[in-house]
């Protein structure tokens, strides 16, 4: 039987597979902490929170399910093997529920750990724009800009509402 050599874009794609793949994993994160805190929030912005984090999680699902098929669409498997780091992702951040009785304090916790997840999010859909942009893969590099551009609208709502 012959070998099977791996062709150059095939590589490329890998690559920009792997890229996509860290900004799954960080969408993941922030999506787990979105809903997590959509139903644990209290105190006077309860309900505008609520409604922000309910709309922001749903966005998240869904673009979870449109990362994941563009790196199947690679021929790489969606998360393999990262919820181990997924789980550690969050757990670097502080876990406002366990620190503080004052709800506005947990509230602007909760959004502080947000816009450092949505951060993180457009600095890894950044790397993947660039990749992407290099390996001339057009559709990896769209999918990586419209990502940047809801994250960066999330980081303007969310800094909106600590100042």
């Amino acid at each position: 039987m012959a070998k099977l050599s791996m062709k150059p874009a095939a590589k490329a794609e890998t690559s920009v597979a792997g890229a996509l793949q860290h900004v799954l994993k960080d969408t993941y994160a922030l999506y787990l902490l979105t809903h997590n805190y959509h139903w644990n929030v209290e105190g006077p912005k309860f309900v505008s929170l609520h409604t922000l984090f309910e709309q922001q999680y749903t966005e998240l699902f869904a673009a979870i399910d449109e990362i994941a098929e563009r790196i199947r669409a690679l021929d790489a498997y969606a998360l393999p093997n990262h919820y181990d780091e997924i789980l550690q992702l969050v757990g670097t951040l502080s876990n406002p529920l366990n620190k503080e009785r004052n709800k506005d304090l947990v509230a602007d916790r909760m959004i502080a750990n947000l816009i450092a997840l949505h951060e993180r999010v457009v600095s890894s859909a950044q790397k993947a724009k660039h990749l992407a942009d290099e390996l001339s893969d057009e559709e990896s590099q769209d999918l990586a800009i419209a990502r940047i551009q809801v994250h960066q609208k999330a980081l303007w709502m969310l800094r909106s509402i600590v100042k």
